[in-house]
């Protein structure tokens, strides 16, 4: 039966995670995720003048108008925790239209790609439009899941697998399910480095499942390049540590790989040059640039980390997650940093060391050239495509046909606390927008006892429940194929 069960993981897996980012889709209103009205109305004007979606005013300064309902309904609730997500009914049903200029076809701050492809399902109804949006969002990472599952070396697939468990939950998995491109930031620089290492290799390009993998890791560079600036660039550094693991018997050995890998690095760098990144120098922090703010960075850079396990809040930074969810992160990531760092080799050494320092120095320098401190601009999110990647090369063996194993005790108490935390984080973020005032709550029974009026779908007790079981399902595959059968040194 276990064996059926493996067989049949590339497909049940996906599945559950699936099911899992649906939940977590449904259980906020629309523009619930940071600077959604920007997000929105780039979304909704990717494609140019469209009917009642977009329109260029031609006005001077350039101004757009938009459906109202893009753009203004976040600012019932964002930053306003005792007014829930009920207060976005009268805007996404309003069929005004409003001018603005925060849009990404006068800012351009983003490269695009991401708004483009989002804009596909911009209908006359605007909720029914995001949640589209949000489930495709979830459809496409959980494809490239069971890509993955199906065609990539068991040990790449399980440190792959382990850092998405332990890296997306609860703020990946919040993203992913939104309409914020960190979501394919984060998700596409990851499966470039996993699809990336997997075809290096590959053997026979004749082989079906070579094409998948270069398919799939095409898909991921687009994701990571179309999304953000700063996850273009990060296909660059991603690729030298694909490099590094591989080493370079295979990089030669495999030149067709290789060549697309590195094409792709380098079109993630162009589109970084490309892409107007920000240009001010010095002026979006409130710090002086001194080197006791680069050393008071460094000490507290810390807060950034245990942001990304669930010290940072959710939404517009308005919805605090318990403390037991980012002590629950901080711990596993010990725990995962333990087993993977007892397996080591020179390579292995060299790409730690080199994700690491990018991992670090890319937003300690970014802060320091901009006098910004820490908690100030920079966000847990924007590290977060390179700690996923860091971990899983923490857990990459040497020999990519047999994943790392975790001893069963310490996988199933691992396993248990991410499934605790994913249930508590979803349920703390459903309870944040429930149609109950967040300053009269009632605490569980008084989440399951209403319905949100803002979600397409199930009743809320539903959806928390079928989140609640998917998780359980997602963290036990993960961790189901790293687990040690029996510890053959006890007798």
């Amino acid at each position: 039966m276990s064996h059926r069960l493996s067989n049949w993981k590339w497909l049940w897996l996906p599945i559950s995670f699936f099911l899992l980012g649906s939940a977590w889709a449904v259980t906020s209103p629309v523009a619930s995720a940071p600077d959604d009205d920007y997000h929105l109305a780039s979304i909704w004007c990717a494609q140019g003048d469209k009917d009642q979606a977009c329109a260029d005013t031609g006005l001077d300064p350039q101004k757009f108008v938009i459906a109202a309902g893009a753009v203004n309904s976040a600012f019932c609730f964002a930053t306003k925790p005792e007014v829930t997500g009920e207060c976005t009914s009268s805007e996404v049903n309003s069929t005004e239209m409003i001018l603005t200029d925060r849009v990404n076809n006068i800012q351009q701050l983003y490269p695009g790609g991401y708004y483009r492809v989002m804009s596909v399902f911009v209908g006359a109804d605007v909720e029914k439009s995001v949640y589209l949006m949000r489930l495709f969002s979830v459809l496409v990472v959980s494809a490239l899941m069971a890509a993955l599952i199906r065609v990539v070396p068991n040990g790449i697939r399980q440190a792959t697998l382990i850092a998405i468990a332990v890296t997306f939950i609860p703020l990946g998995m919040f993203l992913v399910a939104s309409t914020n491109p960190s979501g394919w930031a984060i998700s596409g620089t990851l499966f470039f480095f996993a699809f990336g290492l997997a075809l290096l290799y590959r053997s026979s390009w004749r082989h079906r499942g070579t094409r998948l993998t270069a398919v799939a890791l095409c898909v991921s560079a687009l994701m990571a390049m179309s999304s953000r600036v700063d996850s273009a660039a990060f296909i660059s550094v991603v690729t030298v540590a694909v490099f590094i693991v591989a080493g370079w018997r295979r990089v030669k050995g495999n030149i067709p790989g290789s060549i697309l890998v590195l094409a792709l690095a380098v079109a993630g760098a162009v589109t970084y040059f490309l892409v107007t990144p920000i240009q001010a120098s010095g002026d979006l922090g409130t710090s002086e640039q001194t080197s006791n703010l680069l050393w008071t960075n460094f000490v507290e850079f810390p807060y950034l980390v245990q942001g990304i396990v669930g010290g940072w809040p959710l939404g517009w930074n308005d919805t605090p997650l318990p403390a037991f969810i980012s002590v629950i992160g901080l711990l596993v990531i010990g725990a995962i940093a333990y087993v993977g760092l007892s397996h080591l080799w020179v390579n292995k050494v060299v790409v730690l060391v080199v994700t690491f320092m990018a991992f670090v120095g890319f937003p300690l320098v970014f802060m320091q050239t901009q006098g910004i401190a820490v908690g100030e601009v920079v966000q847990s999110r924007y590290l977060l495509p390179l700690f996923a990647v860091l971990i899983t090369v923490v857990m990459i063996p040497a020999r990519v046909k047999k994943p790392i194993e975790i001893q069963r005790n310490p996988a199933i108490v691992i396993a248990v606390g991410l499934w605790i935390s994913s249930s508590l984080a979803i349920w703390t973020n459903a309870h944040r927008y429930s149609s109950t005032e967040g300053g009269n709550s009632g605490g569980f029974s008084d989440l399951f006892s209403v319905d949100i009026v803002w979600a397409y779908g199930p009743p809320l007790f539903l959806t928390i429940t079928v989140a609640v079981l998917a998780g359980a399902v997602f963290v036990a595959g993960v961790f189901a194929g790293s687990a040690a059968r029996e510890n053959k040194n006890l007798h």
